[in-house]
This record gives structure tokens, sequence and C-alpha cells, in this order.
């Protein structure tokens, strides 16, 4: 699980001038002096704290700060200088020790990209200090996402902002399933997924009557076939034949491949099985690996992003140019990111337009030094102020759209969905079935009518065209 804590920190220090219009210094180093003698010293720095192999994340961190240094309309004459440390991996404490130490230098937010454990430190830490925090969910071992529980705040006054959205498989899922009229479905589910994800599906499919079972998968996926085999009678065997017919697959992409060849090869997999693979992250290779490791129908729910067609305006959004790197699907990058990099990029880009509006509102608060360590440290008195400016903001980004709700999520989320039609062979084409958004809901059709079950049943509308009038006649439905 892969740890990123980004510092991003504005000193501001004014003294005497000789004129009405301050003049700004540029600081280009991270630890930067105080004070320049007879002038106004703004200096944008923004410090940042990975795992060892977060490559990916810093890379995109180091794009973002670039791409903002390149911005004259966010930062004008400013420009952010960072520096990068790398911690241990899962090491939470060594997080907020981090944390604590760029508080002591004084810091006006936290974004962190962090799994749960990490998160509900900083966010303690934050909520105490009084420093608006800007959370990314990671999860970097393939397995689908649970979402963090993190803890409640005291007094109600919550600084932790999730720039990652919810997550809404359950809701898709959901859908899916009412949509395929399934009634009775099994969900075989990663030893290293949270199983509590699953706790608000499972009670809407409770009240739907709907019969779902479900079974953990361990990593070694030959030996839980074996164990079927040397536990399990013919007849029983039989019913689990006919229990993966419709299945629910919450797997890491290789687990998934390897759990389908498994099925296949023991004969337990049919040519009227339907697979549903459900990860926010699976990349058109994984993709294709498990349609071709697959008997029966495929089908894929994953998240996705906008991707602009025009060529001219496919690296803007509203006033900021993306690195070409990022935004044209073209240069092969944009495919190998993690989706917790896209929205670590976005992060950026909101701190850096909140710090704008600001200075533009001229009700900038100056940041003194906290340290973690003295009780008689009071926590930042600006920190309210800084959150509200930073919840108020929208922008375009890599990710779309990206606001947040009172209770500080960012609701904006797109996922689409997949599919095969039913086969013998495995050599499948693969087409998108329809798409599902956090505003609209389904968007397509899911349903495929097999050749062998004819018309019987099938509800048609006939629509009849008058020239001399141009004026349609719609007769009524008619079942044939």
């Amino acid at each position: 699980m892969e740890l990123l804590v980004i510092s991003l920190s504005l000193w501001i220090l004014q003294c005497r001038l000789a004129r009405a219009d301050s003049i700004i210094h540029i600081v280009r180093a991270c630890n930067a002096p105080r004070s320049f003698g007879g002038s106004l010293l703004m200096a944008d720095r923004a410090c940042a704290i990975f795992e060892q192999n977060a490559i990916r994340d810093d890379e995109v961190f180091q794009l973002a700060i670039s791409d903002l240094s390149l911005n004259d309309d966010i930062l004008q004459s400013e420009r952010i200088t960072h520096s990068i440390k790398l911690i241990e991996a899962n090491n939470p404490f060594q997080a907020v020790q981090e944390a604590c130490e760029l508080m002591n230098q004084g810091i006006l937010a936290l974004v962190s990209s962090t799994g749960c454990a990490a998160a509900n430190a900083l966010q303690s830490l934050t909520d105490a200090m009084h420093i608006p925090h800007l959370f990314i969910q990671r999860n970097g071992d393939g397995t689908p996402r649970a979402e963090c529980h993190l803890n409640p705040s005291p007094d109600g006054e919550r600084y932790t902002l999730a720039a990652r959205p919810p997550v809404r498989l359950n809701d898709v899922m959901i859908t899916l399933i009412s949509e395929l009229r399934w009634n009775k479905f099994i969900i075989f589910y990663d030893s290293e997924y949270d199983v509590r994800g699953l706790r608000s599906f499972l009670d809407q499919a409770s009240r739907m009557g709907l019969d779902a079972s479900l079974q953990q998968v361990d990593r070694n996926v030959t030996m839980v076939f074996s164990t079927l085999f040397s536990t399990m009678r013919m007849e029983e065997l039989n019913r689990y034949r006919d229990t993966l017919r419709r299945a629910i697959l919450l797997l890491s992409p290789r687990t998934a491949q390897v759990f389908i060849h498994q099925a296949v090869e023991t004969n337990l997999a049919s040519k009227d099985s339907h697979w549903v693979y459900a990860n926010e992250e699976v990349s058109d290779t994984e993709i294709m690996e498990l349609v071709h490791s697959a008997l029966g129908r495929m089908t894929v729910i994953r998240q996705i992003f906008p991707l602009w067609r025009d060529t001219n305006i496919r690296c803007m959004r509203n006033n900021h140019r993306i690195s070409s790197l990022l935004c044209d699907p073209q240069e092969g990058y944009l495919q190998s990111l993690e989706v917790s990099s896209l929205y670590l990029y976005d992060s950026v880009l909101m701190l850096a337009n909140a710090f704008y509006r600001k200075l533009e509102d001229r009700k900038w608060h100056s940041m003194a030094s906290l340290n973690c360590i003295r009780k008689s440290t009071k926590p930042w008195n600006g920190g309210w102020s800084m959150l509200d400016t930073i919840q108020k903001g929208r922008i375009s980004g890599l990710t779309g759209l990206m606001d947040f709700r009172s209770n500080g999520a960012n609701s904006h989320v797109q996922f689409e969905i997949l599919g095969t039609s039913y086969s013998e062979t495995f050599g499948k084409d693969v087409k998108r079935l329809a798409t599902w958004d956090s505003d609209r809901g389904l968007n397509g059709s899911l349903r495929e009518n097999r050749a062998e079950q004819g018309m019987h049943g099938v509800t048609l509308k006939v629509v009849t065209l008058l020239r001399a009038n141009l004026r349609a006649e719609l007769p009524p439905e008619r079942t044939y």
C-alpha cells in the first residue's frame, strides 16, 4: 500500500515598504529564509513524503507542480517549490511524525494519499491542529477498494476532505443485478478485501429478496479448487457448478484471471456462465486477459474519466493547461497511472486555486508554526477559513469536476460497463454496454436476448411515417 503525504505551505512576511504596491520575491528553496529586507516575501512550498515504490505518484506530483508554475493565471508571479522524502510502507506512525515536522515549519494544508490506517492517524492530527486535509485513498495491491471508515471529529468540525469519491461499486452492482434479473448469485472476494464494504450491497439485496452467497478467495487459488474436490461429494459439486453460473468477482485482476482459468479447467464453468468483474482500477490489457480466459459471458465494471476528443482543447481545463503526458492518450503514459495519481494531480490544482482566491480576497491568514508535542500549542486560527475556501472551490481536472459537498466528499464519479456475449469460445469481442454516473444512474442496456429464445414475449413498437404530411402515427403496442 503506497503512501504519500504532501504539505503545501505558503509563508507571508510583511515589513515596511517604500511604496503601496508590494514586490513579491520568489524563493526556490524548500526551507526558505523568513525575511528579505524591506519586501513582501511569498514562497509557495510543497513538500512530499512517498513510500519507496510510489514512482508514479512522485512523477505526477512533480508534473502538477511544473504545470502550475507555468500558469500565470493561477499563481501569477508566484512559483511553487517542492521537496520529496521517502518513508517505509504502511507506517502511519512515521507519516504522523513527518506531518508534525512539516507543521513545525509552517503549513497551510495537507494532502495525503494513504491507506486507511494512516488516513485515520492523519485525520486525528489535522483535526487537532485545525489543518485542512485533502485525503486520497490509495489501494496499491489491485484488490477492489473498500471505503475507509474515518474517526468521528471532535465538535463536529472535520478538517478532512475526501478528494476521491466514496466507493459506488455497490450501487452499480445492484443496478446491474436488477437489469440482469438475477435472483441467485455468489460473490467471491479477495482475502485482502475489507468485506465490510459489502454491507450496504447485501442490505439492498436482502430487501429485494435476492439470494446472495459470499466466499473468500485466498491468494493460492489452486488450493481453493483442490479443497472443493477433496471435501465435496459429486451432488454438492453439481450444485456448486450451478451456483457458479452467476458470479461476481471482487478480486485483483491477476487473482480473477487465475480463478476463472481454474473454474474452466476443472469443468465447473460452462458456456452459460456469467462472470461479473467489479473493480475501479482495471486496465484494457487486464480486461482482455480476463475475457480470453473466461467461458460464457463476461461483464466488467470499472471507473472512467472524461476524455476530450478535440485535440485543441484536450489539455485545457478552464484557464489551466495540463501536461500532454497526462491528457493525451496517444502518449501511453496516462494508461499506466493508478486512479489515486489522477486525484493527486487534481488535489494540488484545487489547493493552488484556493490559495489564489485567498490572496485575491485579501483574507490571508499568516501561518504560525505548530508543535505536535507541546501541550500548550494552540490550533491554527486560520484553519477553518482556509478549509471553507477549499470546500467552496470547484475545478475541472484529470478526473473531471472536483468539488466538495457539505459532508466533505467529492461526489463526481462515472463508471463504464463492458461486456461480451455468451459464447463457447474464448476469443470474444468486448464492447461498452452502458455507463453509470452519480447524477443520472444507468445509461444503456445490459440484457442479452439469445437467438434460441426467438421472439416470444418480446414487445415491439411499430412507427409508420406518412410522407405526405410528415406526420408519424404510433399504433398500440402488440405482443407477438
